[in-house]
Parts: structure tokens; sequence; C-alpha cells
């Protein structure tokens, strides 16, 4: 396979035009140009799923997102490679956790993951799951709701301030607020400078009061940082524990509320599919929510930028040009999938890469996951009879996401 050679076809990716209309864009991509390199951003775009797979599993650092992993077209545009770029992002200031090349992505990775791992995850289901009835105590009664922002994404924020030991009524704001930190400009780019400040603070009083509190390991999330050390002794200050934290907090908003509105919405598209996950909601919904990941997932794609020269899907790359590999494309592929755009509650998926794969997989996957099964599962059991206003629903104008924002939902007893 290929880059595409036809001189006509000329159609830049992240064009905001294209938002209308996405999954037709990455059938054509996939169809005529499943490795695309656009000029403009000296870039490959790698949309069918085997290449993206193989793309994101190549090691020693031969990609690494050293010029951010989610760049904007102004970015693309004005700095171009004319050779391989410094392999390493700073380590003095650390950079932010994506844009780190082995072994300091691991190290940072390490220092806060604890919490975030199958078994810390699997203690943390009473919460999620009282949280979720707490809500809907509160929203059922109302008859109509926002599906992602009122019910899932203040679940999601409950789970968040409890790992970064915010207070619990913050919840009720958390989701939202950060939602606006990420708002695009009017060409649908977002200005990621920006953001991470916005995010960080809401992050950095929780470590100023973990270092009051001494550090002593409580919170694994931020403790780890605050007591790492690098070789010369040096510790991380509060601004780069905080980039290394953005991820996980916004990662732990976006990816189980938008997945869980989503797929209940599709449950509701297909009657005869809901009512085969109600049959045995204990067995079924652990099955639909790998078909709500793929199908459901918001993130369109990661940036790379190469370091080395390397051929990837029979293509050869320079050292200094970058690949996109576009992750919601790969997961609608019809060669690993069949009929993808359409929402198949049990479908086999052996292969999911919803989440990522390789070194920079999501470091929230497992707690993405079970607040998915425990909210649709919950909402479910409770909910016998309810209906989405779609005239209502808005999904994001993003360039990078093409997840719901609003999902408005009405409830009948």
């Amino acid at each position: 396979m290929t880059a595409a050679t036809l001189d006509a076809y000329n159609v830049d990716p992240l064009s905001t035009t294209l938002i209308g209309d996405l999954p037709s864009f990455y059938k054509e991509l996939r169809e005529l140009h499943p490795v695309y390199y656009y000029e403009d951003y000296d870039t490959f775009f790698f949309s069918r799923f085997e290449d993206v797979w193989e793309l994101l599993r190549i090691g020693e650092n031969t990609f690494s997102a050293v010029e951010t992993n989610l760049p904007t077209p102004d970015y693309l545009r004005s700095h171009r490679n004319t050779g391989n770029p410094p392999p390493y992002a700073s380590h003095d200031p650390m950079a932010a956790m994506p844009a780190l090349a082995s072994p300091w992505y691991e190290e940072m990775r390490n220092a806060h993951i604890g919490p975030l791992k199958p078994k810390a995850v699997a203690k943390l289901a009473d919460l999620i799951r009282d949280a979720t009835h707490a809500r809907l105590d509160t929203l059922l009664p109302r008859g109509k709701f926002d599906m992602v922002t009122e019910f899932a994404g203040f679940v999601a924020g409950n789970s968040i301030c409890q790992l970064f030991g915010l207070p619990p009524e913050r919840a009720a704001t958390l989701f939202d607020d950060v939602n606006a930190a990420t708002q695009p400009a009017a060409d649908g780019t977002v200005d990621f400078s920006r953001f991470f400040l916005k995010v960080k603070e809401y992050i950095t009083p929780s470590i100023l009061a973990r270092r009051e509190a001494g550090a002593d390991g409580s919170n694994g999330l931020i403790d780890g940082l605050i007591n790492y050390r690098l070789e010369d002794g040096r510790a991380l200050s509060d601004n780069e524990i905080g980039d290394q934290l953005v991820c996980a907090m916004v990662g732990g908003l976006e990816s189980a509320s938008k997945v869980t509105g989503g797929g209940i919405m599709e449950l509701w598209r297909h009657p005869d599919q809901l009512e085969a996950v109600r049959a045995d909601l204990e067995t079924n919904v652990p099955i639909a929510v790998n078909e709500m990941v793929r199908h459901c997932a918001p993130a369109q794609y990661t940036f790379r930028t190469a370091h080395k020269d390397v051929t990837v899907a029979g293509t050869p790359i320079r050292a200094g040009q970058r690949v996109c590999a576009m992750i919601y494309s790969a997961a609608h592929d019809e060669r690993e999938f069949d009929d993808p755009e359409e929402f198949v509650w049990n479908r086999p998926a052996p292969r999911v890469i919803s989440f990522g794969l390789g070194q920079h997989h999501c470091i929230g996957k497992h707690l993405a996951l079970l607040e998915v099964r425990i909210m649709v599962q919950e909402f479910l059991a409770r909910v016998p009879d309810f209906d989405f206003v779609m005239a209502e629903a808005r999904r994001n104008p993003s360039y990078f996401q093409h997840g719901w924002t609003s999902l408005p939902v009405v409830v009948r007893p």
C-alpha cells in the first residue's frame, strides 16, 4: 500500500467544512487514499485500521508527540521540519506527558497511574454506582435532562473529584467548566496553551493541598508526582505536575460521558437491540459497552513526528515528517468491521483501537469502561421508557472531536 498519487485530490483533512459528514470523508480516504500525504502539513494521514494498528505499535522512539499530539492547522503549516527535530521534549522544565519519549514518558506515567490500574479502579465501583443513582434521583423527576452534561458528565466529574481530592460538590460544574476551556475558535481550532492553563486552575489547588498534607501516598494520582525525582535529584514544580495531570482530568471527563450518552442513544435508535440488552443487563451491558466504545468514542486522531527514517504500511517516511493516526476512521473501517457505521450491540470486535495502542494508550481506559458500564446498566434498569430529542442535540464543532456534547432525553414513569 502506498501514498495516494492522484494529483487532483487535495483535501485538507482538518478542514471544518468536513465536520458535517465525516463518515463519508473517512470512507473516501480509506477506499482511495489510505495513506494520504497532505503537503501543506508535511503529514501522512493513515485511515485504515490495520495501518493505524501498525503505526501505533512502532516503538524505540521512532515516533513521538514532541510537537504535541493535537497540533493546530496553523502550527502544521508554519512549522515544517527540514530534518530530524530535537528527539526529546524538554525535561527542565518537564514537558507534558504526551510529548515525552521513553523513558521519561513511562516514568511520568508510572508515577501517577496507581489509582487508574484495574484493581484500584474496581474499588471505585460502589462510588460510581452511588453517584449514578443519586444523580438519577435528582434528574428523573424533572422528566427531561441532558444525558451527556447533566447525567454522564456529572458522574464522571464525581470520579475525578475523588481522584484529585476535590470537593464532591465540584462535580456539578467540573464537566462544563473543563469543556468550556476546550471550546474551539471560529476555524474549529483550540488554543492548547490557554487550554492547559485553564485546566490547571482546577488541578493546582489539589497539588498544593497534597504538599501541605505531606504527600504520604494516600492520593496516588498526585503524591507520586510530588515525590518523583529526576536523576539529578530535582523535584517537579507544581506547574510541571499539573501538566502531567491534564490528560487524566480531561480524558476522565470526556471519554466516559460521551460514550455513555452516545451509546444509550444508539440503543434507543435500535429498539430491537435495546430490548435484547434489557433481557439480561448484567450479562449484556458489558458486551454492548465494547460496541459503544468502538462506535461512539469521540477522539478522531493523534499526531506523531518521525525521528528516524521509517516505512509504515509500505510508505517511506523521512525523519522530521509527521504522521496522523486517524483512530476514529480506523474504528469504522470496513476491512475490520462489517457495516461499520451501524451500531450492533453484540458485534464481535477482538481488536479495539478507540483508546489508542502502544506506548501512549489511554491511561484512564479501565476507569472509563467501568463508568460507562455502570451508568448504562443503572440507567436502563431504572428508566423503562425514554426518548432523545435529536432536534436539540449538538456535536462538538471542533476538528479533533466527533462526540455528542449535548443529548437531551425525555424520560417517562
